[in-house]
């Protein structure tokens, strides 16, 4: 940086790259130009800041969504009673295993306990994960998309309103 200043002072350095590595003293006409400039750069930053709450909360709905899932399939087929070793009630086992055990684990247990029924639970399982995560996943993608998309659009639309900066 200094450097340059003394290579701008001796004549040497154009205007431009005076203002670029000393932008502490570039005019305030410059800052709306850098703007213009580099307003993709700033949009892709602000995407990926928001996308990280987004991406959370998203998470959290699909454990929640994970769990609705994995409780609906041991009650529709009443797995607690696969558990030989369990004396308490149905609702702890069936809280207890929709945390603990994941779909594999889950449809094992019911191909066990209804075995000619076992290719049909299991198909109706991932469907209904499928449809119930991709509504999720699209319900989040739109709420942090859309936004993000409006700000990317309007800012191609001033860009081509505006002269390129010189």
């Amino acid at each position: 940086m200094r450097f340059t200043a003394r290579l701008f002072y001796r004549g040497l350095c154009a205007r431009r790259c005076y203002d670029f590595a000393m932008s502490g003293t570039a005019s305030a006409a410059s800052l709306p130009a850098r703007l213009r400039r580099h307003w993709r750069q700033l949009w892709c930053a602000l995407a990926l800041l928001t996308a990280l709450p987004t991406v959370y909360i998203a998470n959290q709905a699909l454990l929640q969504t994970k769990l609705e899932l994995s409780t609906r399939l041991i009650v529709q087929n009443s797995l607690w009673e696969s558990d030989a070793t369990y004396a308490g009630k149905p609702r702890d086992w069936t809280r207890f295993a929709a945390w603990l055990l994941d779909a594999d684990q889950l449809l094992e247990r019911a191909r066990a306990r209804h075995p000619a029924q076992a290719d049909a639970i299991e198909e109706d399982f991932r469907r209904d994960s499928l449809l119930a995560f991709g509504a999720v996943i699209a319900r989040y993608l739109a709420w942090w998309g859309i936004p993000c998309g409006v700000a990317f659009a309007a800012g191609i639309w001033l860009e081509r309103r505006r002269p390129a900066p010189r």
